[in-house]
Formats: C-alpha cells, sequence, structure tokens
C-alpha cells in the first residue's frame, strides 16, 4: 500500500509498521506466517469495520480479516495486506430469558464458554480455547459438543454484517436468507460479521480427558466404532502419533505409535461412567486422566507458545482397518516434528441436519481425519516439506474418503476449495458470492470466486 493510510470515518485505532507495538501486533498464532501487513486496524466498533470496508473497496486494499489469528492458511495477516482485526469486538450479551447470546467475533471459545457455563448454558465450540468465534462460526465448528448440539452454526441464529458494499445489516432465516444459509460455513467470504446470535444449551458437569492406548488396527477401528455407535452424549477425538519420552508410559513404548482417545461425556456422570467403562475395556491403557470436571475446564489454560505448522483433512464413511495402514505408512514418512492424525467422530446431532441446511455440507459422513505437521522453528526447517507432507498424505487416503473441512485447510493448493464443499453447494456459494461481493473484495481466504453469468440469487 503506498500513501495516506488514513481510513476516512474510522474511529478505532491504526498500526503501521511505525509504531512501536507493530511487531508485537503483526503476529498470529501459528509461527509459520512471519508476514509484514501495510497497517492493522483495531475497530472499535461496526460503524469502524464498514468504514474500512469502505475504504479497501474505494482504494483495492487487499483485506486480511482476523478474529482470533488461529488461520492455518495464514490468512489472518499477508504481506502488504491491511490486517482488520476483530479482536476488539469482544462484547457478550446474554438474554437469559431466551437462553441466547449475542457474541462479538473478538470473542475467544473459552472466555465465552467460561461466561455461559455460569448460567447453565454452552455452544457446541471447537477443541481450542484461544481460538475467535469470528473465524471459528464462519467455517462450521467441529468441537466437544458436536455429537449432542451438533457444529457451532446449528446454534447460530443471526448475524449482523458488513457486506461488500460496507453496509450494515442483520441477517437471518427470515433476512437475507441466501446470505445467512452461506455464512453457515462459506467461510469469510460474504462479508464481515461483528456479531452473533446464538443460542445456548444445557450443560453441567462432564467427564473429560485422555486415554493413551497401543495403536493397532484393531485398537483404532474399535475405538472410532464404539465413538460412532455410542450416545449423543459421548464425543471422541482420537489422534495417532508417535509416543514421545514421558514418565507416565513405559520407556519402551516410546516412539512407538499410540492411540490418544481425547474423551468428552456431556451428559449424568453415573451413566458416563458406565459407557466409559466399555471403552476403557478395548485395550489396556497406557495412561488415563479422564475424570469428572466443569464443562470449562475442557479449554484448559493457554500455553502462551506459538509453533509453525500446517494441515490438511478429508472425511471418511468406515472404519476399515486399512486406514489404520495407511496412516502409519504415512506417518512413517513424515518430516521431523510432531506430525499427527487426529480423528473426530461425527454423526449424532451434527448428522441429523440435511446436507444442504448450511453451507458446511458434509453431515451424512461418519469421521473427519486431520492431518497436523507441527514443524521445529529452528534453522534447517524447510515449511515446503511440511506442506507437502500433508497433502501427500490426504491423497493416501482419498481411497478411503473424500472432501475436506474449510478449517483444517492449510495454505491454499488448486483442490482446496473445491474439496471443501460438495458440488452443488459450491455452485450455490458462487452464485450468492456474484450477489454479495461480485468484485471479490472479501478474497485473501479459501476463497470462492464469484459464479459466471447472470445473478439468480435472492
Amino acid at each position: 500500500m503506498s500513501g495516506d493510510s488514513r481510513i476516512p470515518a474510522f474511529g478505532g485505532r491504526l498500526i503501521t509498521p511505525a509504531n512501536p507495538e507493530f511487531e508485537l501486533a503483526r503476529l498470529t498464532n501459528n509461527a509459520a506466517w512471519d508476514a509484514r501487513p501495510a497497517l492493522i486496524a483495531r475497530p472499535a466498533d461496526a460503524k469502524d469495520v464498514a468504514a474500512v470496508v469502505r475504504w479497501a473497496r474505494a482504494t483495492g486494499q487487499v483485506l486480511a480479516i482476523r478474529s482470533g489469528g488461529h488461520s492455518i492458511a495464514g490468512h489472518s495477516t499477508g504481506d502488504g495486506v491491511a490486517v482488520l482485526d476483530l479482536a476488539a469486538l469482544d462484547q457478550v450479551e446474554f438474554d437469559a430469558a431466551g437462553a441466547t447470546a449475542w457474541v462479538g467475533p473478538g470473542v475467544t471459545a473459552s472466555a465465552f464458554t467460561k461466561a455461559a457455563f455460569e448460567r447453565g448454558g454452552a455452544v457446541s465450540f471447537g477443541d481450542t480455547g484461544t481460538v475467535g468465534l469470528g473465524g471459528l462460526i464462519l467455517g462450521g465448528g467441529i468441537g466437544w459438543l458436536v455429537r449432542k448440539y451438533g457444529l457451532t452454526i446449528d446454534s447460530l441464529l443471526a448475524a449482523e454484517v458488513v457486506d461488500a458494499d460496507g453496509e450494515l445489516r442483520m441477517v437471518g432465516p427470515e433476512q437475507d436468507p441466501d446470505l445467512f444459509w452461506a455464512l453457515r460455513g462459506g467461510a469469510g467470504n460474504f462479508g464481515v460479521v461483528t456479531r452473533y446470535q446464538l443460542a445456548l444449551k444445557p450443560v453441567g458437569e462432564v467427564i473429560h480427558g485422555t486415554l493413551l492406548m497401543p495403536a493397532t488396527p484393531e485398537t483404532v477401528h474399535d475405538v472410532l466404532l464404539f465413538g460412532y455407535r455410542a450416545p449423543d452424549d459421548l464425543t471422541l477425538m482420537p489422534y495417532v502419533m508417535a509416543i514421545p519420552p514421558m514418565d507416565q508410559v513405559p520407556a519402551s513404548q516410546h516412539g512407538r505409535l499410540g492411540l490418544w482417545v481425547d474423551t468428552l461425556w456431556a451428559g449424568s456422570v453415573a451413566e458416563g461412567e458406565d459407557v466409559l467403562a466399555g471403552l476403557r475395556a478395548i485395550a489396556p491403557a497406557l495412561m488415563d486422566d479422564i475424570r469428572p470436571k466443569p464443562y470449562p475446564a475442557v479449554y484448559g489454560e493457554p500455553s502462551g507458545q506459538r509453533s509453525p505448522w500446517t494441515s490438511s483433512s478429508i472425511f471418511i464413511d468406515d472404519v476399515d482397518e486399512r486406514v489404520f495402514v495407511t496412516l502409519a505408512e504415512a506417518l512413517a514418512q513424515a518430516p521431523t516434528g510432531a506430525s499427527l492424525a487426529v480423528f473426530r467422530v461425527l454423526g449424532g446431532a451434527a448428522g441429523r441436519v440435511a446436507n444442504d441446511a448450511t453451507a458446511y455440507g458434509w453431515r451424512d459422513r461418519n469421521y473427519l481425519i486431520w492431518l497436523i505437521a507441527d514443524y521445529p522453528d529452528v534453522e534447517g526447517a524447510q515449511p515446503r516439506s511440511y506442506a507437502s507432507w500433508v497433502r501427500e498424505a490426504r491423497t493416501s487416503l482419498t481411497s478411503h474418503g473424500s472432501g475436506a473441512f474449510v478449517s483444517f485447510m492449510g495454505a491454499d493448493d488448486p483442490e482446496s476449495v473445491a474439496a471443501c464443499y460438495p458440488a452443488g453447494t459450491l455452485a450455490r456459494l458462487r452464485a450468492i458470492k456474484r450477489h454479495w461481493d461480485p468484485e471479490n473484495l472479501f478474497r485473501h481466504n479459501h476463497n470462492i470466486a464469484p459464479a459466471d453469468g447472470v445473478d439468480t440469487t435472492c
């Protein structure tokens, strides 16, 4: 960007490379991205957001929208872009009578969960407490309560959006329903959401923790099938990775593949203990810290550490033991670092919504595999080798599944956006994009290009 960096009608804070705080402000959660934006705009309210959008449209400046800065693909920043940092839009307004809340995009999952728990409620978020709700919600939101209460977008009632014209509008099932549909899984392609209205669901004490077992084809198969067939109160997030040196585990197991079964039961504790007895019976445990706790404790305390990493994903429908064999071969070829394959057991409430009800169109898929490469931030580490590994690992699994989850995609490759949506869903998203953002102002993302031809939406 060149010229005057002042934004007309903007009352928030502007941070340029000349500001002492710029070096800290430009950092995101993922240390893989070391970009230098042209400026960082921190709006104080929706009017400030609208001012930035109108300015970007008038000047041609590329916008990077940031809520919590957790974009795996680096879309929270960029060299020469203007970062629209929504962290200060962190207000929460509860409506006790209606069991709903209005939340800003800068609110984190952990902060909201703690506040909602005091009122006996919760929203199904992801598994990381420091993630900003803005990015999490727009991608869909798969987390600890996905089987009990569905995706985060299944709790979304309405949204306040600044569109590509810089106009502030309220959208919902009856107001601009096409746009509301697209916001629920279409990521940041359609506008800047400045507030979300979410429905609260009851939650109390849960049973949560991790069960570590030796990873074998039979054990992985049985754990995944157990999780899928279990009551909706149980959500499992098992992952396979090499067991590092740790005091709790015999030295003979260090370096071998382990199955870490991250577990959450959200029903009655007594019933949960009975169900979890069946999970524990699948294989001898090397470690077991599953115990009752208040629901907000599932997020723990933030480490404050940043590391470089990338990922990819694929949906599968069955748990054929060959899936584990394929993953084990892929993990054996991973470059130095912490490489792992995380399973998200789906079904339950999330699977009882029609595929075409939201822009997240994978309701009928049973499992999601998230391939992660967390690489050392040291001299000699080659980021491209880690990105190549996750792509190659995903490719090796395509005989077992298809599709991808947009929130788990790393930096763009030619197949990424097409893989994130069923063909009919993507076509509808492109048509809606043409209506609401024909010039593709909101393009610094896993971009959905406007459809060619005549606009037939709305």
